[in-house]
């Protein structure tokens, strides 16, 4: 298969290619995305949605993961710089309180809807290789060190172009929408305060997406996401002269190095896929000097809860061990949490045929599929599900440049009208109360 087709409407592809490119070149990391946020607040508005963010969207809820106060203050000035002191919308948004929801209503009665598009970027650094679409093309990002290297840029336009249909046309068609723009996806953080919101407790229909994923051009209606369990580990030894005294050290580094070790040896469960992984490892001491503060964070994945729990259970007996032998101590705290949640059959069958109507090949249909990465969607998706609504997840695969999470990460965009099309006539095909 070649790919999607392009979409009949060729000015819709090049509006919603151009809104992509745009906020492609002004990526914000997790939980500073200050300036994507205010100006999806500022173009929804103007398209009629009433939205809540900031303060008023989050009211006592708090990031539970903020990066350091200094990324915060630098993103913070550079969406300021860019947008003006007193753009209400930012100021709104001091303490890390990005993201937004956006509602509207259609002509009619009608179920409640939500749709959620991820917003945040890596701290990757671009590739300026020719090769490299966004920096051929002249799009690539303008953040030194921060890129849209996961598709999120697409999401949100995706998210942008919903909009615009619905707003439309709303006279046509039913019920009520929620589009939760949501931040920290990348840290997972924005998807646990995002699932307490009261516009998500009303929904009955919920659904996201992501770009990408499988590196081949498929629509997979049912996907599923593996768990994960995201920790950081600090060991406190004590500091001694390496020549002089070695015996009156603790070495917290050996134990750290040992830890690592014991868990890449971790034994794997056989009720699904399991993954291991440290990503961080800092020990600032002198070559000199027995060390006696060691950092490291790590993360543990599983097929299911049950999976990712017991390689939790395994993990913590490995740094434990680790720590009694080499006679040091250790702390543990969570970072961050991705929780698996099934999806509704029925509602994936549902964007099947919207697909099927839409003209879309049959080859390009594929269902169910359980990504092996973490989504912290799954706790919304769960929220719904258990307030007895219906929830699905959607994937339009596609070739990716090198993978996500690399410098030369990057989509096919006639995917773009096509998502908001499927997401779309989801709504509008919606039968009246």
């Amino acid at each position: 298969m070649s790919g999607f087709p392009d979409f009949p409407n060729s000015a819709q592809q090049e509006t919603l290619s151009a809104i992509r490119r745009s906020f492609h070149r002004e990526p914000e990391l997790s939980w500073t995305e200050f300036r994507t946020s205010a100006r999806l607040c500022a173009e929804l508005t103007e398209l009629g949605f009433k939205i809540q963010y900031g303060k008023d969207l989050y009211g006592e809820r708090t990031p539970s993961n903020p990066p350091e106060a200094e990324v915060s203050r630098q993103a913070y000035a550079r969406a300021e710089a860019a947008l003006g002191r007193n753009n209400s919308y930012l100021t709104a948004m001091a303490g890390n309180r990005t993201g937004l929801c956006a509602t509207l209503e259609g002509g009619h009665p009608g179920p409640v809807w939500g749709f959620r598009f991820d917003i945040d970027a890596l701290p990757i650094q671009e590739s300026r290789d020719h090769s490299h679409p966004p920096a051929a093309q002249g799009f690539a990002s303008d953040n030194p060190g921060v890129m849209h290297a996961c598709g999120h840029d697409g999401h949100l336009t995706i998210g942008l172009g919903l909009a615009q249909r619905l707003a439309a046309t709303r006279e046509q068609w039913c019920g009520r929408v929620h589009l939760f723009f949501q931040p920290a996806e990348e840290v997972g953080g924005g998807g646990v305060v995002f699932a307490d919101l009261p516009q998500l407790h009303e929904v009955e229909r919920f659904m996201t997406l992501h770009l990408g994923i499988v590196d081949a051009y498929q629509i997979i209606c049912d996907a599923t996401w593996i768990c994960a369990k995201i920790y950081d580990v600090r060991f406190r030894g004590r500091a001694s002269h390496a020549g002089n005294a070695p015996q009156d050290g603790r070495n917290a580094l050996l134990a750290a190095c040992q830890a690592v070790q014991g868990l890449y040896a971790l034994p794997r469960h056989s009720g699904g896929l399991s993954r291991i992984n440290v990503g961080r490892f800092h020990s600032a001491n002198a070559h000199n000097v027995i060390a006696d503060d060691v950092y490291f964070r790590y993360e543990v994945r599983g097929a299911n809860n049950d999976v990712a729990d017991y390689m939790a259970q395994q993990a913590e007996q490995v740094l434990g061990g680790a720590a009694m032998m080499n006679g040091v101590e250790y702390e543990k705290t969570t970072f961050a949490e991705f929780s698996g949640w099934p999806n509704s059959p029925e509602l994936a069958e549902k964007v099947e045929k919207v697909a099927r109507d839409l003209g879309l090949p049959e080859e390009l249909l594929q269902r169910p599929y359980l990504v092996p990465a973490s989504e912290d969607a799954g706790y919304m998706v769960r929220r719904v599900r258990d307030q007895g609504g219906l929830a699905t997840h959607l994937i339009l695969g596609c070739p990716v440049g090198d993978g996500h999470h690399s410098c030369a990460f990057d989509f096919d965009e006639r995917l773009l009208p096509w998502g908001v099309e499927l997401f779309y006539r989801m709504v509008a095909d919606g039968e009246k109360e």
